[in-house]
Order: C-alpha cells, then sequence, then structure tokens
C-alpha cells in the first residue's frame, strides 16, 4: 500500500492526527495522539509505503509537536522495517 500525506496541508494537531487516521485507514479507537500513531504505525499487518511531502511544514505549522511527529515516525520505522518504509521530502 502507498500513502502519500502533504503535510503542508496540516496546521495543527487536529489535522495531523486526521489526516494520518483518514491515510491510513486508522480504527474508530485510535487516540489521535502520538503514542497512538506509534502503535500503529508498528503493529500494521499490510506492507506500507508512508510518502511524507513538505516534511518542515511541521516544523513550521506545529512546532515542536511537529519535531516529535517526525522522530516518532523514524522511530516506528526502524522498528517495523519489514512493513514500514517511509519517505520524507
Amino acid at each position: 500500500m502507498q500513502i502519500t500525506i502533504d503535510c503542508a496541508a496540516i496546521h495543527d494537531r487536529s489535522e495531523f492526527h486526521r489526516a494520518f487516521s483518514s491515510k491510513l485507514r486508522l480504527p474508530g479507537y485510535y487516540g489521535a495522539n502520538l503514542d497512538a500513531l506509534y502503535d500503529c504505525l508498528t503493529t500494521m499487518n499490510e506492507k506500507t509505503t508512508l510518502n511524507l511531502n513538505h516534511m518542515q511544514s511541521l516544523i513550521d505549522n506545529l512546532g515542536s509537536y511537529g519535531r516529535a511527529a517526525i522522530n516518532m515516525i523514524a522511530r516506528a520505522e526502524r522498528e517495523n522495517p519489514d512493513r514500514l518504509t517511509v519517505n520524507m521530502r
């Protein structure tokens, strides 16, 4: 599965979690926080390539939360390398 998220369209935490939840088709009980997203990314069953375009926008728009999100996504990729590939642009 190929997923592309345009990070330039994300301006706050709610938009961040809505974008990831929608694009990744996360379950309804998804907790909309970085720990919950990490859990979802590290337990994916289907091989997924996550293309994150305009990554700098996360930092520009979300500040320290954007940096934490980027670090968490990279950590999830390292934890689940057989199922998750992340391309940050």
